[in-house]
């Protein structure tokens, strides 16, 4: 099983030189939880939620969540208005690993459990994003390698059954 066949062609990207307050706003009209991070093409970084959010979280509240229970009304706003202006560049994960188009998809199942790794970037023979290995895209190759019968079509989710049931 090749990662060229389980991935996500659709990627949405961001660059380094964008706001938080940009990548938030895309990642909501994407509806996405993560944009991989671009130079001239080729992945930088990963931008996720999870890091939109530790921006947003003052200092001392990140070892004691629970006093933020005793903080104002208007903390939230307060520090969301002081992050929105970092640059991507200074707060993206920088620490990713980058799959090619020929690896195999146990190589993107073991990066994928290293960490919190949600997404994998994946890329051509140029060392551009051709594409992300997600955890659904190895949810999809696991299954496939367990049921010969009834294989999930890796671009579009839908089941090719050959034991006649209806797996929908």
């Amino acid at each position: 099983m090749w990662v060229k066949d389980y991935m996500c062609g659709r990627v949405k990207t961001i660059t380094p030189d964008k706001t938080l307050a940009e990548a938030t706003e895309q990642m909501v009209a994407d509806k996405t939880n993560s944009l991989i991070v671009v130079e001239n093409e080729k992945p930088v970084g990963i931008v996720s939620s999870h890091l939109l959010i530790l921006e947003t979280v003052p200092e001392y509240l990140k070892d004691s969540p629970k006093a933020a229970a005793y903080d104002a009304e208007g903390v939230f706003e307060k520090y969301a208005e002081q992050a929105k202006d970092k640059k991507v560049a200074d707060f993206m994960f920088k620490d990713i690993h980058v799959l090619t188009l020929d690896d195999t998809m146990i190589e993107a199942a073991t990066h994928a459990t290293e960490g919190a790794k949600r997404i994998l970037p994946v890329v051509d023979e140029d060392g551009k994003l051709a594409g992300v290995i997600t955890r659904t895209c190895i949810k999809n190759a696991l299954h496939n390698a367990i049921f010969d019968d009834h294989i999930v079509d890796p671009q579009t989710g839908e089941h090719n059954c050959k034991c006649g049931r209806n797996h929908t």
